[in-house]
């Protein structure tokens, strides 16, 4: 069964190789170019390997950012990447407000290499996958409701696992215009993990429209791992110029291992608020205060931690291809006994937090990315711990058909020993052909050290390969 899995997934890549060297490559000029006295625009080309969505030419349109992104403003993100969700889908498959905006049909081979030890573990499978989405716009069109889910099925020994070992997630947002000056916005995020994330995507997105950077999760769970996170946020206009926000968050995770028998449950309870001034069209400042209080259960004496933050943000567009953000602030850490009565290690006292992105174009079809955050970060097992996490990426635009990505990232728990660090390698090709479907393959390298049984500790070396249709392809 094995050898005629392995026949079929040969036959399929050839056949799609095949099939591309009879496809023509029309090449398209690049016509980015603007005048340097032109103020600067909202970019209209992405990283390789990151749709570009153009507004749609409807009155069910949410309109790009005119300037910078405010890192503190109410959005409804994609469950894919992470990144803002703007304007509606224009997939060709749509009925009414449902509509399918992604198929990928997706091949891995995984091998994990055990820390000072001779054993590995390979294995191989397919997954295929869809992307649904139920988008309406509601009283007249002052408020909009994004359901999102992306339900897959894998293919492994020979059997066929439905919705790949309980792998979910489900992503809902809401967004309501209260008043001319006030609005609301309100998501609801699910994830359930029941084996590792075999696919190597997206751990650092980035999107040139709208100037967003996100760093999504790469670190390899040793179980099953569930979160639950419902967020919502106030945004008020004082003035044209200036606004208030406000940011409640509760987030539930739980993770568990088999052998040895191993829980533990986390609750996060957060609120901060923000008042930001946009001095100009493309520069905006403001200063924040956070609230968040950890809670970690397992099978000694839950502990907890607080911490408080007072900082400030800076996000500015300094060019149409060139967008920065970030945020430092000095944050107070409390409480975090644990069951001798100790400290937490790196939980008490006074720390710093920050955030930093920035997005660059050096030519029309060279782009650059980074991302560095310290502070508490959501990944997928439950942590009291701050951390430090930095991504880095550089995309290139082979051709009006190809592209190639290339990207790292290191993470670690702040503190002393022992703690988790994690990093990693990551390079992408793809080549789009016909109908919008794309060929993509991507080779991810892993190192992780991990101080919880939650997460493996090891190497992994991933390979992935398959063909893809989004209607963002058929555009570009």
């Amino acid at each position: 069964m094995t050898q005629t899995r392995k026949a079929i997934g040969a036959a399929l890549v050839c056949g799609f190789m095949s099939f591309l060297a009879t496809i023509p490559t029309v090449a398209q000029q690049d016509s980015s170019r603007t005048s340097k006295d032109e103020p600067p625009k909202a970019a209209g080309s992405a990283a390789p390997g990151v749709a570009v969505e153009p507004i749609p030419d409807d009155q069910n349109s949410t309109p790009l950012p005119s300037g910078p992104p405010d890192p503190y403003a109410g959005t409804i993100r994609d469950v894919g990447t992470g990144l803002p969700l703007f304007g509606t889908s224009n997939t060709p498959l749509r009925w009414g407000p449902v509509s399918i905006n992604a198929f990928d049909f997706i091949g891995v081979h995984d091998n994990f290499d055990l820390p000072n030890s001779p054993n590995s573990f390979t294995s191989d499978l397919f997954f295929f996958r869809v992307g649904l989405m139920f988008d309406h716009y509601l009283w007249k069109n002052k408020s909009r409701l994004v359901l999102q889910y992306l339900p897959q099925m894998a293919i492994a020994n020979g059997q066929f696992h439905a919705n790949a070992a309980m792998n979910n997630n489900i992503s809902l947002g809401t967004k309501f215009l209260l008043t001319p000056r006030l609005s609301f916005t309100v998501g609801d995020s699910f994830v359930q993990t029941q084996s590792n994330p075999l696919l190597p995507l997206n751990y650092l997105s980035s999107d040139a429209n709208s100037g967003s950077v996100v760093q999504n999760s790469f670190l390899g769970t040793n179980g099953s791992f569930i979160a639950n996170t419902v967020d919502g946020v106030f945004e008020y206009a004082v003035s044209p110029r200036t606004n208030v926000t406000f940011s409640p968050l509760y987030r539930y995770d739980r993770a568990t291992n088999g052998l040895p028998h191993y829980g533990a449950n986390g609750q996060t309870y957060a609120g901060s608020f923000s008042l930001g001034h946009a001095f100009t069209l493309h520069r905006t400042v403001g200063l924040v205060d956070t609230f968040q209080y950890v809670r970690e259960s397992t099978s000694t004496t839950p502990q907890n931690v607080t911490y408080n933050t007072i900082g400030a943000f800076y996000s500015e567009q300094l060019a149409r291809t060139f967008w920065i953000s970030g945020n430092v602030g000095a944050v107070n850490q409390s409480g975090s006994r644990l069951a001798s009565g100790s400290s937490l290690a790196g939980a008490s006292g006074w720390g710093v937090n920050a955030n930093l992105s920035l997005l660059k174009s050096l030519t029309p079809r060279i782009n650059l990315a980074l991302g560095y955050t310290r502070g508490m970060n959501f990944n997928n097992y439950v942590t009291l711990r701050r951390s430090d996490r930095i991504d880095a990426s550089a995309g290139y635009k082979l051709s009006s058909r190809m592209s190639w990505n290339t990207s790292f990232g290191y993470y670690r728990e702040l503190g002393g020993n022992p703690r988790t660090d994690a990093k990693y390698a990551e390079s992408d090709f793809s080549y789009r052909f016909v109908g919008g479907f794309a060929f993509f393959t991507t080779f991810a390298y892993t190192f992780q050290n991990s101080s919880t049984v939650q997460l493996f500790s090891g190497n992994r070396k991933t390979l992935a390969y398959g063909v893809r249709w989004s209607p963002s392809e058929l555009r570009r």
